[in-house]
Formats: C-alpha cells, sequence, structure tokens
C-alpha cells in the first residue's frame, strides 16, 4: 500500500487473487481432521434432508390409491414409509445442528489463527510502516476485517459448502428420476448463472471503493481521538465535525452504489432462478407427457422432481446471497494480506547472534540514511564512542538527533555505512539482544492504562514489586507516588492525565532503569523535569548511570554540560565534537547555541 493520509484512498498493490484464498484456507490446515468430519457432516445432512421427498414419491406411487382400490400391503408398507420419512427428518436436523457447532469451532480457530498472525506482522513491521499510514487504516484490518471473516466462516461459506452439496445431490437425484427434466435445467441455469458472475464482479468492485471510504472515515476518527487537546486548543471542533460529515457522505455514496448492486442481484437470483426452474419443470414435463416421450412419468416422480426442483433454486438462491458477503469479504482478504505480505525493512539473518555487550564501546563507520529514498537526512557520519562514555547530541530541530540514536537500536536500518557495538556489527545480531541491551527513553513519554507499578515492570516483566519500587526511588519518583491515594497501585490512564508531564517522564525513567540495559538513550529526558528535580537527576549521570556508555538529547544545555563529548549535528552530519569546555572555548555554532537568550 502506498503511503497516503486519511483523505487518500488506499491503493494497494496486489488485488484479490486465488492465492489469497487458498492462503487463507491454508489456515484451515491444521484442522484437516475438523474439516474431514465437518464435511462428511455437512454431505450427510445434505443427503438425509432430500431423502424425505422419495419415500413421499415411493408413497404416492405405491400406497395410494389407484383407482380407488387400496395397493395390497399398502396400510404396512405405509407404516414403513413414515417411520422411514420421521427418522431421517429427526436425522437430518441432528446432522444440522451438530454441523452447525463444529462449523462455529473450526471458523473461530481458523480466525483466531489468523488474527494472531496478524497482530504477530504488525509487532514485526519496521516503524517506516506506520510512519507511512493512518493508524485507523491499520486498526480496524485487525478488528473489523477479521471480525467479518470470523462471521464468514462460521455462517457464509457454511451455508455455501451446504448448498452446494444440495444442489449436486439434488441435481443427481432428478437424474435418477427423470434425467432430462435435469440436463434442461441444467443448460438453462447457465446464462444466468453467466449474468450472476458478471454482476457479482461489479460488486467486487463497489465494495473495494466502499472499504476504502470506510477506512478513511476510521482513520480520521482516530487521529481525531488521539489529538482531541489540540483540537479543542486550536477551536477545530466544528471543522472536523465537517471534514467528518464529508467523509460520511462520500462513505454512504459509495456505500449506495455497491447497495444498487446488491439490490440488483437479489430480482435476479430470487426471480431469475425460481422462474427458470419453474419453467423448466413444466415445460419439459409437458412434452413428456403430451409426446409419451420414453418412460412414463408417474405423479409421484413429478411430485419428488417438484420438490426436488425447489431445493435446488433455494440453493441457487441462497449461494447468490451469500456472493454479497464474499464481495464484502474479498475486499477485506485484499487489507490484510496486504499486511501479512509486507516484508519487514528490518530483519534478522538467519545466522544471527545473540548481542553481549562486555564494554560498550559503539562505532558509527560512514553511515548515510534516508526516511524516504533520494531524501538523505544523514550522511557519511562517522563516530567512536569509548566504553562508558556520556555523549550529549545538540543541534537545531529536525537536524538527525533523534534519527542516529533510532538507527543504533535499528527501528530504521541504514542505507549505507555500519553501525558497530562491541566490534559486531548490530546487523549480524538478534533483535530481540539488541533492543535488550539498548535502553531507550523517548521525548514522548507514553504510560498503558494500568497500575503504576506495572507500567514501571514493563521493561521487565519478571521484576518483584521491591525492584520497581527501588528504581522508582533511584529516579526520585517514589516520594510523589507514595503521596497518590492507592500508591503504586494507583490506575494510570494511558494518556497519563492524572500525572504531570514531569513525573509522566520519571516513571518512563524508573522503567529504562528497572531493564538494566548495558546502554542508555535519552532523548529529551529531563525537558519536562522541574528544575529542582533535575538537579537530582544530574545526580544518577553520576551515580546510576556511571561506567555506561549514554546518549542524550537535550535542548536544555544545563542538562548535558558534564557530558564526555557534545556533539552538534546539522547538514546532515557532525559539525563539532568536544567537551563543553572546548567547544565553548572554539566560539563555533555549540557556542551560539548556548549563548542564544533562553537557550541554556
Amino acid at each position: 500500500m502506498s503511503r497516503n493520509l486519511y483523505y487518500e484512498d488506499e491503493v494497494l498493490e496486489e488485488k484479490f487473487n486465488g492465492f489469497m484464498f487458498k492462503r487463507l484456507l491454508s489456515y484451515a490446515g491444521e484442522y484437516k481432521r475438523d474439516y474431514i468430519i465437518t464435511g462428511l457432516l455437512l454431505a450427510g445432512a445434505s443427503f438425509l434432508s432430500l431423502v424425505p421427498a422419495a419415500v413421499n414419491m415411493k408413497i404416492i406411487n405405491e400406497v395410494l390409491p389407484k383407482n380407488g382400490v387400496v395397493p395390497e400391503g399398502a396400510p404396512k408398507l405405509a407404516v414403513i414409509l413414515l417411520s422411514v420419512w420421521l427418522t431421517l427428518s429427526i436425522g437430518a436436523v441432528v446432522a444440522d445442528f451438530v454441523t452447525s457447532k463444529a462449523a462455529t469451532t473450526l471458523g473461530n480457530n481458523i480466525v483466531c489463527r489468523l488474527r494472531e498472525d496478524l497482530f504477530e506482522k504488525l509487532m514485526e513491521l519496521s516503524f517506516d510502516y506506520y510512519d507511512s499510514r493512518p493508524t485507523g487504516k491499520i486498526l480496524v484490518r485487525i478488528t473489523n476485517y477479521t471480525d467479518e471473516l470470523a462471521n464468514f466462516f462460521i455462517n457464509d461459506l457454511l451455508r455455501v459448502i451446504d448448498n452446494v452439496l444440495v444442489m449436486v445431490i439434488t441435481v443427481v437425484c432428478i437424474c435418477f428420476v427423470e434425467i432430462r427434466m435435469a440436463v434442461m435445467g441444467i443448460l438453462v441455469s447457465i446464462p444466468l448463472g453467466i449474468l450472476l458472475w458478471v454482476v457479482a464482479r461489479a460488486l467486487h468492485r463497489c465494495t473495494r471503493i466502499e472499504r476504502n471510504k470506510a477506512s478513511n472515515r476510521t482513520a480520521f476518527v482516530a487521529e481525531d481521538i488521539n489529538g482531541l487537546e489540540v483540537i479543542k486548543a486550536f477551536n477545530r471542533e466544528a471543522l472536523n465535525d465537517e471534514i467528518f460529515i464529508e467523509l460520511s457522505e462520500k462513505f454512504h455514496k459509495a456505500f449506495m452504489h455497491s447497495t444498487r448492486y446488491r439490490e440488483l442481484f437479489f430480482p435476479l437470483s430470487f426471480a431469475g432462478v425460481r422462474i427458470l426452474c419453474s419453467v423448466t419443470m413444466y415445460l419439459t414435463a409437458l412434452f413428456i407427457i403430451t409426446n409419451n416421450v420414453g418412460a412414463e412419468l408417474t405423479l409421484g416422480a413429478l411430485v419428488v422432481i417438484t420438490a426436488y426442483m425447489q431445493r435446488f433454486s433455494n440453493a441457487v438462491y441462497v449461494i447468490c446471497q451469500q456472493l454479497q458477503s464474499v464481495a464484502g469479504i474479498t475486499a477485506n482478504i485484499e487489507r490484510i494480506f496486504e499486511v501479512l505480505g509486507t516484508e519487514s525493512d528490518i530483519t534478522e539473518k538467519k545466522d544471527a547472534t545473540e548481542l553481549s555487550v562486555t564494554d560498550g564501546a559503539i562505532e558509527f563507520k560512514d553511515v548515510t540514511f534516508s526516511y524516504i529514498k533520494g531524501i538523505t537526512v544523514l550522511e557519511n557520519i562517522s563516530l567512536d564512542v569509548k566504553p562508558g562514555q556520556m555523549v550529549a547530541l545538540v543541534g537545531p530541530t529536525g537536524a538527525g538527533k533523534t534519527t542516529i540514536v533510532s538507527l543504533l537500536s535499528r527501528f530504521y536500518d541504514i542505507d549505507s555505512g555500519r553501525i558497530l557495538i562491541d566490534g559486531t556489527d548490530i546487523k549480524d545480531v538478534t533483535l530481540g539482544s539488541l533492543r535488550g541491551s539498548v535502553g531507550v527513553m523517548m521525548q514522548d513519554t507514553f504510560l498503558f492504562r494500568g497500575e503504576i507499578i506495572e507500567n514501571i515492570r514493563f521493561s521487565r516483566p519478571g521484576a518483584t514489586d521491591e525492584e520497581c519500587i527501588s528504581a522508582a526511588k533511584k529516579v526520585f519518583a517514589h516520594d510523589f507516588i507514595m503521596k497518590k491515594k492507592e500508591g503504586y497501585h494507583t490506575v494510570i490512564s494511558s494518556e497519563g492525565n492524572e500525572l504531570s508531564a514531569g513525573e509522566r517522564q520519571l516513571l518512563s525513567f524508573a522503567r529504562l532503569l528497572l531493564m538494566e540495559p548495558d546502554i542508555i538513550i535519552l532523548d529529551e529526558a529531563t525537558s519536562n523535569i522541574d528544575t529542582e528535580t533535575e538537579k537530582l537527576v544530574q545526580k544518577l549521570f553520576t551515580t546510576v548511570l556511571k561506567g555506561k556508555t549514554c546518549f542524550v538529547i537535550a535542548h536544555r544545555l544545563s542538562t548535558i554540560q558534564n557530558a564526555d563529548r557534545i556533539l552538534y549535528i546539522d547538514n546532515k552530519r557532525i559539525m563539532e565534537d568536544g567537551s563543553h569546555q572546548e567547544l565553548m572555548e572554539r566560539k563555533g555554532m555549540y557556542y551560539q547555541l548556548a549563548t542564544a537568550r533562553g537557550r541554556i
């Protein structure tokens, strides 16, 4: 899928094809036994539902009086046939119930596996995938689309298979009774089948457009919810309402367009099939009777054929109805497999090894990187960081400071060059071991809905309560936590509105320390901490963080004046490199930044 905004339709690189459907059905591979059992139950249920009609023919031909005379043994035969009819009817109901239950279990199992793979793939994909798509368009794939697939497997697919079996068995049964009528019915149905297929294709195209408009609307809503504070701050409620109305109207227009095809489908399937079946039956019967062609057409045969033709037409009608669902499902499958078919930009080598950080030495060798092909953000960056050094990155906004540290964790892959940790290329190690060794604290602190202690424990699920509390104490978060009514068990929202910006950052800091990483990255980690707390955090650089290789990005230069090295980043490269004192003496870019009003 190409990069797009909420108001732009998704352009999928691959349209629905047989391979997608085959791959979808492959999820049933581990349930082959269940499939076979379900298939046999379906076939049995379909067969049992048609046998009573044959019993009726037997009753009419051999039990009912002929010319006022009751055939010999008719009462006894009637009892037997009625018993058989009742038994088979009950058996058909039981078989249908058991089949429905088995299909429900099977469908849920398949969709559950699909949803798990989809979520796993989303977790695997690089940031570039998310940077290029609105969140809402991604979210709808793992929620709405998979839910609709579950209903398809449980209900729609079951009904299609069931009715296809009914059609086949019905035609076979009619052939045994009167083959000419069966052949005539099949020949007459071919043009109708072609017409329905054409309408189904058009319906699929309309449904694809409908899904696009629905996805655009969902993406806009998701963005609005995430940016609600900004919307209210700039008094954008009314304007955003207008945008939503416009998106909703576009969806409504697309929906009504596809609805017209669905409405066309009903008369074609309902009236067309039934009229054709009826005309075929009566014309063929009339021809046989009036011309005395071949064997005699008995009353019982005519009754059973009528019943079978009715079942046949009902089966075709149901299948036509389900084609509407299939049209929507295929549009969903396209979007689901767009995700599953996306190769992550960040992959592990087959022979990747576990990273073992001994010293924490880091080296960038001629690193070039671009978010968008052809537009470089960093060019030929070379950097040699000694073990235990604290390196600060400063420079104008957008210069590439955050990009440099993001590359170290392989959130993105470089275009050229190498990045080494203790002499080992980070592309040669597993992602798990790399990111388990590099701890990152971003400027935009994200907390998860739940207890404070669980948010701290997020970085190390096996940590004890005591270890979590110890980490909080190290970053001076313990006091404000204990002032909360429930202390460490206070429940906070994902936005953390119950906490100040500084408190949220301290919790994030505690979460980082609990991880015990070998290399630490702090991206504006102290930007929202008050001056007094900042002084306390500064002590961490000489205590807890001492001896660990650290990268610190800061606009408040007071926080990094004691760094071992300060790198001034601008124009896609490192412009200056030295200690605070050295750079101030040079009176270059860093000096200008440090002496600018309000920047110290």
